[in-house]
């Protein structure tokens, strides 16, 4: 019983070691982040991570509590756009975990431990920290590219960085409005000669998407403009994937464009499974107009609404609230 004792305590001890190497790594990234924002102009505007986040909505800053949400910093780019140093979006906190982990190295060379949970705590700070400078932990985790593929994809192409600069403006205008409306009209125009096999410019294209939805454009031109990009939707990362199948999707049953392959889409058991991982809540609005429009059942697809509000308020998402409230109007219209 003392040796399983001692199993215990050494095993708790080890993951206290691996908590907090998680949080001072985090810290860390976060750190090397600011540190790249102030360098080049950029302002941030969004902290996440252990579940709280910090924003800056209409310019006071504002404590939230996401609970499905991986930490990360959004900032606003600078406004002069050859100021725009991507290398630093992708690679600034990766960049002091390098360090870290370099020093750390240094370190451990250095000295003697006599205790062994203490050269294991070491390690497991170590390998964090190198898991967060190739940003494998947790983006990897939620489907997110890793800094390296970001930076990549931006490469291929003047339209790609362009689509990269374009989408990190409508990230940082989100987070202090709520929406992507106030973005310059100028930057909802897809570059020519982009190609479809990049998903920063499938990104652009769904911001296109969104900005038209909320100034009123015409919505099936918009899909088509989408709809245009979909062979490239195999190559998206989950989380893209699974955002751009949900728009798709639901933006054609909203408009009652119920063709063949929309509905195929639909119930293929592969885009349902992602979509349960990567957007869990929109089930619930996809499922609802599904009801509404397939299958004429609005009774259905309220009751379906009105569950995804109840989770989304517990989850405090507001922008899946605004949606689902949308859509109730236009089913009891």
């Amino acid at each position: 019983m003392q040796v399983f004792g001692q199993f215990i305590a050494t095993v708790g001890w080890l993951g206290l070691a691996l908590v907090a190497s998680e949080l001072g790594a985090t810290l860390i990234h976060w750190l090397g982040q600011w540190v790249g924002f102030r360098l080049i102009g950029a302002r941030i505007v969004r902290i996440t991570g252990f579940r709280l986040q910090l924003s800056r909505v209409r310019g006071h800053w504002k404590l939230e509590r996401p609970l499905t949400r991986h930490p990360h910093i959004v900032a606003a780019p600078p406004a002069d756009a050859k100021r725009f140093n991507h290398a630093i979006y992708c690679f600034g906190g990766g960049l002091f975990n390098l360090l870290t982990v370099m020093l750390s190295l240094i370190t451990l060379n250095q000295f003697k431990f006599s205790f062994d949970l203490w050269l294991f705590s070491f390690i497991i700070w170590i390998w964090v920290n190198t898991l967060k400078a190739a940003q494998l932990l947790p983006m990897n985790l939620h489907g997110y590219p890793t800094a390296g593929q970001e930076f990549r994809q931006a490469r291929e192409s003047t339209a790609a960085m362009t689509a990269a600069y374009v989408t990190a403006c409508a990230a940082a205008v989100k987070v202090q409005t709520g929406s992507v409306r106030d973005l310059d009209a100028s930057m909802i125009v897809m570059p020519r000669d982009g190609g479809n096999r990049n998903y920063l410019v499938v990104r652009q294209a769904w911001l296109i998407l969104e900005w038209g939805l909320q100034h009123g454009l015409d919505t099936p031109e918009l899909l088509a403009g989408l709809s245009r990009l979909e062979p490239s939707f195999n190559t998206l990362p989950p989380a893209d994937l699974a955002k751009y199948l949900d728009a798709t999707l639901y933006w054609n049953l909203v408009t009652n464009h119920r063709d063949h392959q929309i509905i195929a889409w639909y119930q293929d058991d592969g885009v349902q499974q992602l979509l349960r991982r990567y957007q869990p809540l929109a089930h619930y609005k996809l499922t609802a107009v599904y009801e509404w429009r397939v299958h004429q059942q609005p009774e259905q697809a309220l009751a379906l609404i009105e569950k995804g509000i109840k989770i989304a308020q517990r989850l405090h998402d507001e922008e899946e609230i605004a949606w689902l409230k949308a859509l109730r109007v236009q089913v009891t219209a």
